[in-house]
């Protein structure tokens, strides 16, 4: 039998190295215990019977240095080759990118997000695809007036019992590429008030500035291809905005009609910059200068609210999505309040920036600091445990000597 280095490693063989290779790495960037000495021999007694424990080491060093230059974390305990054949790292390269696209959820359709027009609150003019969580309306009269959000109010209270929107390109100021297209489908929350409230994103605030009123929204999904009414979904005609004057209308026939083109047309969940983190409890509620959390009356509970947000269930993909967008965007794993950077992700943790026992709601990688053990334990050291120091707080702290 010739020697394990004379043989060149097969397809099959670098993909099962790259499978155990992603099996390690998940388990440590969940921070959960591994042998990587078992898993190699696990490898060897079945996929890998023609190497030697030195060879598929020196595999998964190939995958390390592979995942370096593609700027993604890698096992601390696998240092990156310094010299990875090219025709191994091609390869390499291919099956890391196979493997990851089997990973991907299958193409999504409109009724898979929202299965039944009986869902569907109605139709919004819109100038283009959804750029943020918030679905904006013109204020009617006087800001402190009841009817200056009436708009929103209906849409709040709609969204218990209908809480998607189809948004569709229209109005004066409507992008031509949109003009007549359905662009978005969105599922409504149940806060309404002013849309620089319901935003954390500065620049979005500006955009949308001539709106001042909003409801939240939860999802947003935009359709491909922005399909038009009458060229896509054979529509005798775009006039299913008619009479809108800015509020969401749903007439019967119309929309019944466009339900029937539109269910099976697939959607792609929006990328958009992240909403204030707050608590939608399902019930229509107004805000007017300070976003909605948990009750006074829950809030006196005091430390034995608190233990219970201790010990309240995290997601842990979630966790892992955090600390993997903080590698890519610092290089490496970074306390977001002290910069103390490190190779080895257990050294962090992902911090709730709104406590978990504020309420249920959509919590995104945003909503999420990786922080070091001690800034974390600063950030819950707030005298209202159910509001921690904010980051800029934690700076400040920092910056005066960590009194």
């Amino acid at each position: 039998m010739p020697k394990d280095d004379d043989l060149d490693w097969t397809d099959n063989e670098l993909r099962s190295a790259v499978r155990a290779y992603f099996q390690m790495l998940d388990l440590e960037l969940r921070e959960e215990p591994y042998v990587k000495a078992e898993f190699r021999r696990q490898l060897i007694g079945r996929e890998l019977l023609n190497r030697t424990d030195g060879s598929v080491e020196f595999r998964m060093q190939n995958i390390s240095s592979v995942l370096q230059k593609l700027g993604e974390p890698w096992i601390k305990g696998y240092k990156p080759a310094e010299h990875v054949g090219p025709s191994v790292e091609e390869s390499l390269l291919r099956i890391i990118q196979e493997e990851r696209t089997k990973g991907q959820p299958q193409k999504l359709l409109l009724q898979d997000i929202c299965p039944s027009l009986e869902m569907v609150q109605g139709v919004k003019a819109v100038f283009g695809s959804l750029s943020s969580y918030v679905l904006c309306f013109a204020g009617r009269g006087e800001p402190n007036s009841s009817s200056f959000d009436y708009q929103a109010a209906n849409a709040a209270k709609a969204a218990v019992e209908r809480p998607f929107i189809i948004a569709i390109g229209g109005g004066d100021e409507v992008e031509s590429a949109a003009d007549g297209c359905v662009v978005s489908i969105a599922r409504v929350g149940t806060v309404f008030g002013p849309t620089s409230l319901l935003l954390q994103d500065e620049d979005e605030v500006r955009r949308l500035a001539r709106w001042p009123v909003s409801v939240n929204l939860l999802e947003v999904w935009h359709l491909n291809g922005k399909p038009h009414l009458v060229r896509d979904l054979l529509m005798p005609d775009k006039t299913i905005l008619g009479g809108s004057q800015d509020g969401i209308i749903r007439p019967a026939a119309k929309i019944s009609l466009l339900w029937e083109s539109l269910r099976n047309w697939p959607v792609t969940l929006a990328k958009l910059p992240p909403p204030a983190n707050f608590y939608d409890s399902g019930k229509p509620r107004r805000v007017g200068t300070r976003l909605p959390f948990i009750s006074a009356k829950q809030k006196e509970e005091g430390d034995r609210v608190w233990k219970f947000q201790q010990e309240a269930e995290r997601d842990a993909g979630l966790r892992v999505a955090a600390k993997r967008d903080n590698f890519h965007r610092h290089g490496n794993y970074t306390c977001e309040a002290c910069n103390l950077t490190s190779s080895d992700s257990a050294m962090f943790d992902a911090h709730h920036i709104t406590p978990l026992l504020v309420g249920k709601r959509i919590t995104r990688v945003e909503h999420l600091l990786i922080l070091c053990p001690t800034c974390h334990r600063r950030a819950h050291r707030s005298p209202d445990k159910l509001r921690p120091y904010s980051l800029v707080e934690l700076r400040s702290w920092i910056g005066a000597g960590r009194p």
